[in-house]
């Protein structure tokens, strides 16, 4: 109550003594006509630090107090506020007024500069009653104005906040190798094609989804804190000898590289041995980056796109039958040519295949779980379009897990007891 009492005093009291050249609350208008685009370089001054920006092709830099790259998404919000700025009302640049509204020594400058040489500066002073507004001088500051605080509060910030955070900027999407080494152990990999197949420990095929999200995590991964800008205290973070590294070789030869030490709160410390300093990075990223070797090698035992198989031959505790391509999708039961009528459905048994991923794989089985498929439960011969046969065989349900095996090679393939309802489906009626 005391609050609106007193908001309600201030309103009618500024009402009843505005000067006669004070323009309306009613009648706001831009303070400047142009684009946010427009932007090509900004200065920032308040006491004791001065920050300049640079607008290039390839985005933003600051050019002072330290020159590196800007965050682009932060400089572009400035500017959109700058072309969008509105007066909403404007008093007398009296001494009197510059000194209760703060612009006698003000609290921060602004100045920026336009593609066509055109020059613009903000002067902000303190905040109305409401502290949503600030006053402000204008370029020639012959009236101090009342505008929006959303230009002042995006500026009032620290280099840091202008920084760009990114990891890299780099994209992993031409990744020709990775290496990562971290607690569990060292797993590497060469990409062909657009087939992955891991070196290290052992040469297997790798999981494609799972190195993509690898890589695209460390492409697209964030700075969460900058810590140091140099290299003289890394063993303080646990960087002179971390406990992660990655590095991925890209196409023409340009590499990336991240290293992670010690944990800080919720965070880990890190740095890119290509440039100097050590900053933060956030706890998802780190568990992406602990990632095992099963974690990145292939899982699947199927490895047969269901739009190139045109047979399938089937052997499971329900009997034995024929899967063929159906006249429109999906598969039939193969039939002789004296059936009348439309031939039955086939279920979507390799679709589900080639989307399970295994539990567990075996590259050197046991001898107690290679005895699960001495005498295997189910068979399934795929053919492709080019006449090609694969062949599994599975095992029954042991405990909550059936094992599978491709003729590909000798690994064992664990997987849930579900996968074991998906291929032992009844002949189809």
């Amino acid at each position: 109550m005391v609050a609106l009492v007193l908001a309600a005093f201030v309103y009618f009291y500024e009402m009843k003594h505005k000067p006669a050249d004070e323009t309306s609350a009613e009648t706001s208008k831009p303070a400047f006509s142009f684009m946010a685009a427009d932007v090509k370089q900004i200065k920032i001054q308040r006491v004791g630090m001065t920050m300049n920006f640079e607008r290039k092709s390839d985005g933003w830099y600051m050019t002072e107090s330290r020159p590196l790259r800007a965050e682009a998404s932060v400089l572009d919000g400035l500017t959109s506020q700058l072309s969008a700025i509105s007066v909403d009302r404007t008093f007398p640049a009296t001494p009197e007024n510059l000194g209760s509204f703060g612009l006698k020594d003000p609290a921060l400058t602004l100045d920026f500069t336009l593609n066509n040489g055109t020059s613009h500066q903000l002067r902000f002073g303190s905040k109305d009653f409401s502290a949503s507004s600030v006053y402000a001088l204008i370029d020639d500051g012959k009236q101090v104005s009342l505008v929006s605080d959303g230009v002042l509060t995006s500026s009032d910030k620290s280099p840091d906040d202008f920084r760009d955070h990114a990891l890299t900027n780099v994209a992993t999407t031409d990744a020709t190798s990775f290496e990562l080494v971290n607690p569990s152990g060292e797993v590497s990999g060469t990409k062909k094609d657009t087939s992955w197949t891991l070196s290290k420990p052992r040469a297997v095929p790798g999981d494609h989804s799972m190195i993509d999200a690898l890589l695209g995590a460390v492409s697209t991964g964030q700075i969460t804190h900058f810590v140091a800008d140099n290299n003289a205290s890394l063993a303080k973070y646990g960087l002179d000898n971390p406990a992660v590294r990655f590095q991925a070789r890209l196409a023409g030869g340009k590499s990336l590289e991240l290293q992670v030490g010690k944990k800080a709160g919720e965070d880990y410390y890190a740095r890119d041995p290509a440039r100097p300093g050590v900053f933060q990075i956030n706890n998802t990223l780190y568990t992406i980056l602990s990632d095992k070797y099963f974690d990145l090698r292939d899982k699947q035992i199927v490895h047969v796109m269901v739009d190139d198989v045109t047979r399938a031959e089937v052997r499971n505790l329900n009997g034995t039958f024929v899967c063929v391509k159906g006249p429109s999708v999906g598969f039939v039961l193969e039939q002789s040519a004296d059936k009348k009528g439309p031939a039955p459905a086939c279920p979507d048994f390799i679709g589900a295949l080639e989307e399970d991923r295994a539990d567990e794989v075996y590259d050197a089985p046991p001898a107690n779980i290679a005895s699960q498929l001495a005498k295997p439960a189910v068979h399934i011969t795929l053919t492709d379009k080019s006449g090609k046969k694969s062949q599994y065989a599975f095992s029954g349900i042991t405990g909550d897990s059936i094992y599978g095996r491709a003729d590909s090679g000798p690994a064992i393939y664990k997987f849930a007891k579900r996968v074991f309802d998906e291929i032992n489906f009844p002949a189809p009626q």
